[in-house]
Parts: C-alpha cells; sequence; structure tokens
C-alpha cells in the first residue's frame, strides 16, 4: 500500500491521461491496425472484423465512397447525433438523415431503415449549378466540398441536387453539406457517422470512377430515389436479400409543401413581365401607325424599365449575401444561373439606353438637355428596342433552363416554357394596356377611346385569348388525379387541391378575372360607349388581379414542385 502511495505522487495522473489521448489521436488506422496485429488482438478469421476506413490513399481513377450495409442499420440514428455534434451543426441543420422504405405483404412485411448523407457524385449537380463556384471535387479524394467564404447564399444548389444534400443555414447566410469529415480522414481517423454507428452499418470505402459511372446509367440508389444516372453518386447500398418490387419509402404518399422562394416568386413574374411589355411596346411601334402609339412610346419604356429594375432588385433579397452577388458571374461557363444575371444585366443597361433615346424627343428634355445629333434617330432607337427584345427574351430562356436543369419532371423545359413565357406575354400585354388607359386619364393629348379603337381592343382580345389557354393547360395537371400510379404530376395535384388550395383557387379565379372576364367587359363597355373613365378603372383592376394570378402561379411552382428524392420518416 505504502509503495502504491508512492507511485501515484511520482506520476500526475492527468499529465498521463492528456499523454494518452494525445498517443491515441496521433496513431492513423493503419499503425492502429499493425498494433492490434502485433499484439494478436484480432481473431485470425477475417470473417470477425472489418475495416471501417480505407488503409491507402485513393489512385489513380479512385475515391472515397461511402458503403452502407442495410442489414446493418437500426435506424438508431447514432450517426446523425454524431454528425450534427461534431460538426456544429445549427438545431435544424442536419448532412445525415435515416429514413425508411416499406414493402412486403401482410405474411412477410419489410421495413428497411436507409441512412443518407452527400453521395460526392461523379458528376456534382450542386457543383456544376453554382454561380460563383463555391464547391470543388477533390482531385486526390473525390470528396465534394462546399466553400463557405465563396457561398452568396442564393441555394440553387439545394434544387439542383435531387438528393437535397446542401443546407441553408439562415444564421450565416450559405449553403453547408457533408465533406466526408475530410480534415479526420486526412489524418486516419473515421468520419463521425462511421464511427459513431454501434453496428459498423456504414464505412468509407475507395471505388472505381468509372465502374460507378457504368454501374449508374440504370436504376436508383435505393426504391424511391431518383435515378442516378444524373449526378452517378457513389454510395453504395449493400443489402443480403433484395426488397420486395413494391418497397417505397416511408413518406411517399405524405407529400408536403416545398418551399415557396417569395423573393423569386416576385423576381420571375416582374422580369417576364418588363420583358413582355417591350416586346409588345416594339410590335405597336412598328406595326401600328397612329400617333397616339408613337406618343405613348416613352410611356412604355420608361414604365417597364422601372419595373424591370424592381424585378432584378428584389431578387437580392433571396441571397443570404447579397454584398458578394457581383460574384454571379463566375459560373458563367457552367451554370444558367450565371447566364440569366448576366443577360438579365444586359437587358437592363439596353432598357435604359431604350428608355433614354425615346424620351429625347420630348419638348421638356430637349430644353434642359442638347444631345449630339445622330441620337435623334429612329432606326437607332429601332436597334435599341430590338437589343431589348433579344436580350430578355434569351433572359427569359435563361430562366426556363435553370429549372430544367435540375432534372425535376415537374420543372421540364417544356412545361416551365410554356408558364414563363405565358407570363411575360399575359403581363406584359396587361400592362400596356393598363399603362395605355391610365395614361389617356392625364395626357389631354391621348383619349381613351380613340386608343381603344387604334389597338386597346385588339390588345384585350389577345390577353383573353392567351390566358383562356394558359389556364387551360395550367388546369390539365389535374387530369393526373385519375393516374392509377402515383406519379410526380399527381402528387402535385394532390398538393393544390389538399395544402395548397387557397393559392390554387386564388390563382384561378384571379387569372379568371384579370384575363378574361373585365378585359371582356373593357371591350363590352367600349361597344356601348362607357365613359373613358369606367374603362381607365376596369384596365386597373385588371392588371392587378392579372398580376396577383400570375404570382400565385409561380409560387405554385415552387411550393407544388414535387419530385423522387431519398426515403423519408413516417410522419
Amino acid at each position: 500500500m505504502q509503495a502504491n502511495s508512492e507511485m501515484m505522487k511520482k506520476v500526475d495522473p492527468q499529465a498521463f491521461l492528456e499523454e494518452l489521448l494525445q498517443e491515441q489521436h496521433e496513431l492513423s488506422a493503419i499503425e492502429k491496425y499493425a498494433q492490434q496485429h502485433d499484439a494478436g488482438d484480432l481473431p485470425e478469421q477475417e470473417q470477425y472484423y472489418r475495416d471501417l476506413i480505407p488503409l491507402s490513399k485513393p489512385a489513380s481513377g479512385e475515391q472515397y465512397a461511402f458503403e452502407v450495409d442495410l442489414d446493418l442499420c437500426s435506424g438508431c440514428k447514432a450517426c446523425v447525433t454524431a454528425c450534427h455534434n461534431l460538426n456544429g451543426l445549427a438545431e435544424e441543420e442536419t448532412w445525415r438523415n435515416v429514413g425508411i422504405v416499406l414493402g412486403g405483404n401482410e405474411d412477410e412485411p419489410v421495413q428497411q431503415h436507409v441512412t443518407t448523407a452527400c453521395h460526392h457524385c461523379v458528376e456534382p449537380a450542386c457543383m456544376h449549378g453554382c454561380p460563383v463556384n463555391a464547391y470543388e471535387k477533390d482531385e486526390d479524394t473525390g470528396i465534394v466540398k462546399h466553400l463557405d467564404d465563396q457561398c452568396i447564399g442564393c441555394q440553387y444548389c439545394i434544387l439542383k441536387c435531387p438528393y437535397e444534400v446542401p443546407k441553408y443555414n439562415k444564421e450565416r447566410g450559405i449553403v453547408r453539406k457533408c465533406d466526408m469529415c475530410s480534415d479526420r480522414l486526412s489524418v486516419g481517423e473515421a468520419p463521425a457517422c462511421v464511427q459513431a454507428c454501434p453496428t459498423e452499418a456504414i464505412r468509407i470505402v475507395l471505388v472505381d470512377k468509372n465502374k460507378i459511372v457504368d454501374g449508374t446509367q440504370a436504376g436508383s440508389l435505393v426504391p424511391g430515389a431518383p435515378e442516378s444516372s444524373y449526378t452517378q453518386p457513389t454510395t453504395t447500398y449493400k443489402k443480403k436479400d433484395a426488397l420486395p418490387n413494391n418497397t417505397l419509402p416511408g413518406d411517399f404518399y405524405n407529400v408536403k409543401p416545398q418551399h415557396a422562394h417569395p423573393p423569386l416568386v416576385i423576381m420571375l413574374v416582374l422580369t417576364q413581365l418588363s420583358v413582355g411589355a417591350f416586346c409588345v411596346n416594339l410590335v405597336l411601334q412598328n406595326f401600328i401607325s397612329n400617333e397616339i402609339v408613337k406618343s405613348m412610346e416613352v410611356v412604355y419604356a420608361v414604365s417597364a424599365f422601372v419595373l424591370g429594375i424592381i424585378a432584378i432588385h428584389s431578387a437580392l433579397f433571396h441571397l443570404g449575401r447579397p454584398l458578394y452577388a457581383f460574384r454571379a458571374f463566375l459560373g458563367l461557363k457552367k451554370s444558367w444561373l450565371s447566364r440569366e444575371i448576366v443577360v438579365f444585366g444586359a437587358f437592363a443597361g439596353a432598357a435604359m439606353i431604350y428608355a433614354m433615346l425615346s424620351a429625347l424627343p420630348l419638348p421638356a428634355i430637349k430644353e434642359r438637355f442638347t444631345a449630339p445629333q445622330f441620337l435623334y434617330n429612329d432606326t437607332l432607337l429601332l436597334a435599341a428596342g430590338i437589343a431589348v427584345a433579344i436580350t430578355g427574351i434569351i433572359g427569359v430562356i435563361c430562366s426556363v433552363m435553370i429549372y430544367g436543369d435540375c432534372r425535376k419532371d415537374i420543372w421540364r423545359e417544356s412545361i416551365t416554357g410554356i408558364k414563363f413565357f405565358g407570363s411575360m406575354i399575359i403581363t406584359g400585354l396587361s400592362t400596356i394596356i393598363f399603362i395605355s388607359l391610365i395614361a389617356a386619364m392625364f395626357m389631354d393629348s391621348i383619349d381613351a377611346i380613340l386608343l381603344m379603337s387604334a389597338y386597346g381592343e385588339k390588345l384585350c382580345l389577345i390577353l383573353l385569348v392567351c390566358t383562356v389557354a394558359k389556364l387551360i393547360w395550367e388546369a390539365s395537371i389535374f387530369r393526373h388525379l385519375r393516374d392509377h400510379s402515383h406519379t410526380v404530376h399527381k402528387r402535385s395535384a394532390i398538393l393544390m387541391i389538399r395544402d395548397l388550395s387557397t393559392i390554387t383557387q386564388l390563382r384561378f379565379a384571379a387569372g379568371l378575372l384579370g384575363g378574361i372576364v373585365i378585359p371582356l367587359f373593357i371591350m363590352l363597355q367600349y361597344a356601348s360607349d362607357t365613359s373613358a373613365t369606367v374603362i381607365c378603372i376596369l384596365a386597373g383592376v385588371s392588371f392587378i388581379f392579372t398580376l396577383l394570378g400570375e404570382f400565385a402561379e409561380r409560387y405554385l411552382f415552387f411550393s407544388a414542385a414535387v419530385s423522387d428524392r431519398m426515403p423519408g420518416n413516417i410522419s
């Protein structure tokens, strides 16, 4: 007893503990394995153990990847907790999730938990879509990393990733994601999720990228997941017995509204309105020979330009770090979002020039500003107008491609294109009609009745026809409610008549009133010699309802966007 007491006095327990911890930290996986092997601590039969991380670095053509043994996954979520704690995530922020798939029959039911995180794809959609190059795929390890300092918080990568891996952190104003605990791997430590799993269901393996590409051309990772051919995910899910053919995610039938992205709703509708108004104005100026049309050119140009600027600036409210929006051109070679931003910037510049050129002949401008004579040129004005129309239409095409490139069936280019260009035409016509008749109330040189006779009645008729066509086409999604299979279109339609029923009713009611009923009433009132004031008020009401209807349509565009995804939980 006295000898032990003397030894305890000589050894500082705290220092001894720190020494052991430091030694444990410095040991790599290979060193640990060697020590265990030399000490005879490992069983001779290999079937009783396995390595949780590779004992060598990836060779040429290889990369790290997650491997999940579904037979060992118990759904305990220790991996989720470990990932959350080690990475210091926000309360609602998770980089690893555990879902469930169900199948079989009453006699032999099947329930399988599925743990999932970033799949560190061979062709990462998040990286290819990022407008500021905030993602990189490590050439040596294949790990897809997010560069937090580069991110502007546009959240486009969330839409691009079919597995919805990136998560938005409101406090930081950026997106973040799993990096396979690359700092731990670099020193021979297993990622948090791998190390925490009590059944060793998760481990890191080396995969051949060419084999991954070949193996992902058909099928998906697990039942209900998106097709693997898009991003070529590297995660491998193993199971001794195949899952039944009727296996589906636990939340397959429980569809929920998605994030509506209000700033994007405003930006998309108003940019399309601005482009549409400029295009309608260009057609009027060049195909209708009338003094009223010519005198309204500057009013149309300035109004459309102001609405376009409001639209472009509204998009800044969608960014987590708007002060860094200038970086958006960095992804021009690969990102449709970068292209949209650059093209609409050119559109705004061309629109400003066109508005200024159209205003130069005004007496009030001439008195205060002496411009070079060559600027008073109809050909130059026409060229500026064409530049505005071309850049605007290209900008709308880029908007279509932004969502078409996300590979969601509900956002296919054909579907999104009809919606976006339909909005452009309808809101453009409604805006020109509204501006024309309101201007007639305050400009002595313009008579509302003569304006209706010259082109107002024709615009109302075109607006009515286009609105009827667009509403019928949008309503066609409800035919999928009768589909036998539970397709994404059927699930989207269910959302629209259930959780989003109020917005759906608003969309069709406002569209019906603003684009059909009131324009028809305006034409009837004009034919019956009603006062110009009544017609002008009706035009204003029509514009408000039309705009409200298109906002509601765009809200549904985002919130009812159902797509295949990794399995979730029953709720």
